[in-house]
């Protein structure tokens, strides 16, 4: 009975104990100096640090306009935001949740110091998945616009950039990739393709304007960057890739001459359709078969390159492809037959794209190929693709 009367009392002594130490933060951070407010925020736990980190915000808020730039101000605003429990905030109403996003953004605002603002972004990255921080990002948006390129830096442009890729929409897409575009901050450019890779997702109408505005170097970059991301899925890779092959197909019929930088992209984007065999690109892949031809006859695409290009059409359209791919077989025969010389990588490429199609329309031209003086290895994949016709 007396273990029991004694363990009773230990428990109200431990209560009583906590309950002090609870009010003794507080009244340390009611009646303390800023020193004294900052410690008190430190030593608090659970809601009470959320009580508290919410007063030293507050309190930072208000007096910053008087005390200026001081030190220990900024102590207590970086204290206050890196004791925010994640806990205590998922808790909180949505109501609860902006005005605090609302507080954030006035510390980032109101205080110029790279600590302050470094941690109140940490802090939203954080808690990204809990918080709306759609007006924060907005807020960020404008800072990279306003601030000049040249001004010193220690790490708040980074990390703003980086905040940008976790909470920020298509409008920070437009606006790190404008200041990527004019090497605003090259010091910062993998951050920034980071942060790209990151709101590729949400950007796509942002994306396809970009691509249809510029030029071959400027979609070659873009291009890059996102068919490298991890993280996009592949029907996002297909469309970019799609849209890619349009605008340079478009750049090539509006050029009096092709370069070989163009059509290595043409060849890219295709290659990506290609290999997600992505068949809702089977108009655009016809029409690039036909430019392709053009662009073979003109030397600036290689053997091997256009053999791909003959893959491709095979892979994403057959049905439609098939008519041209045997078209095409009838002219190099008729080449061939004339005794001009043919290229064995390119009609053999023809004649293995008919066969795996398998379109029995097909048969004149492949049967044609036997009596032409091609090579053994040509001849032979003739006949495998007669007997692989569908009938």
């Amino acid at each position: 009975m007396k273990k029991s009367i004694a363990f009773v009392l230990l428990i109200m002594v431990s209560c009583l104990y906590a309950e002090s130490a609870s009010d003794s933060s507080r009244v340390k951070f009611i009646k303390g100096n800023i020193g004294d407010k900052t410690a008190a925020v430190r030593e608090s736990s659970g809601n009470e640090a959320a009580e508290l980190a919410n007063a030293a915000i507050d309190f930072a808020s208000a007096n910053k306009a008087v005390l200026g730039d001081d030190r220990d101000l900024d102590g207590l605003a970086v204290a206050a935001v890196l004791a925010f429990p994640a806990d205590s905030i998922a808790a909180y109403d949505e109501s609860t949740k902006n005005a605090l996003v609302v507080k954030f953004a006035q510390l980032f605002t109101l205080f110029p110091s790279d600590t302050v603002r470094i941690a109140v972004l940490n802090k939203i990255s954080m808690l990204h998945e809990t918080l709306s921080a759609g007006s924060f990002a907005s807020m960020l948006n404008d800072f990279l616009q306003n601030t000049d390129g040249s001004t010193p830096d220690n790490g708040v442009v980074k990390a703003v950039i980086s905040t940008l890729g976790t909470v920020g929409g298509s409008e920070s897409f437009t606006v790190i990739y404008t200041c990527l575009a004019q090497k605003k901050w090259p010091q910062y450019q993998n951050d920034m393709n980071n942060a790209l890779a990151l709101l590729a997702d949400k950007s796509l109408p942002q994306i396809i304007g970009i691509i249809q505005d510029g030029d071959t170097k400027t979609i070659r970059s873009l291009f890059d960057l996102l068919m490298q991301n991890k993280q996009t899925s592949a029907s996002f890779k297909a469309e970019i890739a799609e849209n890619v092959l349009t605008e340079t197909i478009y750049i090539a019929d509006n050029s009096s001459s092709v370069t070989k930088d163009t059509v290595s992209l043409q060849l890219n984007a295709m290659r990506m359709i290609s290999q997600l065999k992505w068949t809702r690109s089977a108009a655009v892949i016809i029409s690039f078969f036909d430019l392709a031809k053009r662009e073979y006859a003109a030397g600036v695409m290689t053997d091997d390159e256009f053999a791909e290009v003959v893959n491709g059409t095979a892979n994403v359209a057959p049905i439609d492809g098939s008519p041209l791919l045997t078209a095409y077989l009838t002219e190099l025969n008729k080449q061939a037959e004339n005794g001009t010389k043919v290229s064995d990588t390119v009609v053999l490429a023809v004649v293995n794209a008919l066969g795996a199609i398998g379109d029995k329309t097909s048969f004149d031209s492949l049967l044609y190929v036997t009596y032409v003086n091609y090579p053994e290895n040509v001849i032979a994949a003739a006949r495998d693709a007669l007997a692989r016709l569908k009938w």
